[in-house]
This record gives structure tokens, C-alpha cells and sequence, in this order.
């Protein structure tokens, strides 16, 4: 009856992962922990336990823990400026070839640069973030 060890285990364990998020290394043995206690609410050894919880840990360890970084890394989400990038917005002052302009985007003024003479009310395409500025084109 030593499932309550490893409940013990499996909930430390788990707590651990939430306070390292993005690790995936407790995880793992947290998983080997639970799998340990389900053998054990079977009626296994201790031995039995112990060898499933190393087993399941290193197996996750190998196998499980890699897909989940890969996942996470390609999660990446565009924040504050960087998701301006690709949206389009609206010229509110005339921007003129190495000269600042002005544009409209998501209810917000920015100055606006581009490599071509833009009038008025025409819309554009923000290709990249200059410090305070939006590069744009049409």
C-alpha cells in the first residue's frame, strides 16, 4: 500500500512543473509517479513500482519531453508591436521618399517611412518596426 508515496510524489512533482513552466522535466516524473501509484493500486511490488516509475520517466524524458518543447516553441505569439508587422493601415499624412509621413493603424497614429512617395488615404502594408517608426510600403 505505498500508492499514497507516490500520489505524494506525483503532486510535488506536478507542482514543481507548474512553477518551472516550460521545462517539461518534472512532468516527466510526475507522469512515472502516477503510473507507479496506478501499479501499485494493482497490487504490485515495490520493486515493480519502482522499476515502472524509472521506466516511465526515462521514457517520457526521451520521448515525450522533446514534442513538447517543439510544440511550445512554435507557439510563439507576435506581441505589442511585432504583430503590427503584415497589418495594413491607413496613410493620414503624405509620406514622401526619406521623409516621415503619418499613418493610421488599429485606432493609433504612428510615423510612417517608405522607399516611395504615398498620398493620403491610401492604404498600406507595414513591412517592419524602426524604433518609433513603421516602414510601410504600398
Amino acid at each position: 500500500m505505498t500508492w499514497y508515496i507516490w500520489l505524494i510524489l506525483f503532486l510535488v512533482f506536478l507542482g514543481l512543473e507548474i512553477m518551472t513552466t516550460g521545462i517539461f522535466f518534472f512532468l516527466c516524473f510526475s507522469t512515472g509517479a502516477l503510473f507507479s501509484m496506478l501499479f501499485s493500486l494493482l497490487g504490485a511490488s515495490f520493486q515493480v513500482e519502482l522499476i515502472v516509475f524509472c521506466a516511465i520517466s526515462l521514457a517520457s524524458i526521451l520521448l515525450i519531453r522533446p514534442l513538447f518543447k517543439k510544440y511550445i516553441a512554435n507557439q510563439k505569439t507576435q506581441t505589442n508591436v511585432d504583430s503590427l508587422i503584415g497589418a495594413k493601415a491607413v496613410v493620414t499624412e503624405k509620406i514622401k521618399v526619406n521623409d516621415i509621413g503619418k499613418v493610421k493603424i488599429e485606432g493609433e497614429v504612428w510615423l510612417a517611412v517608405s522607399k516611395e512617395d504615398i498620398d493620403v488615404n491610401e492604404t498600406v502594408t507595414v513591412e517592419a518596426v524602426d524604433g518609433t517608426k513603421l516602414v510601410v510600403k504600398k
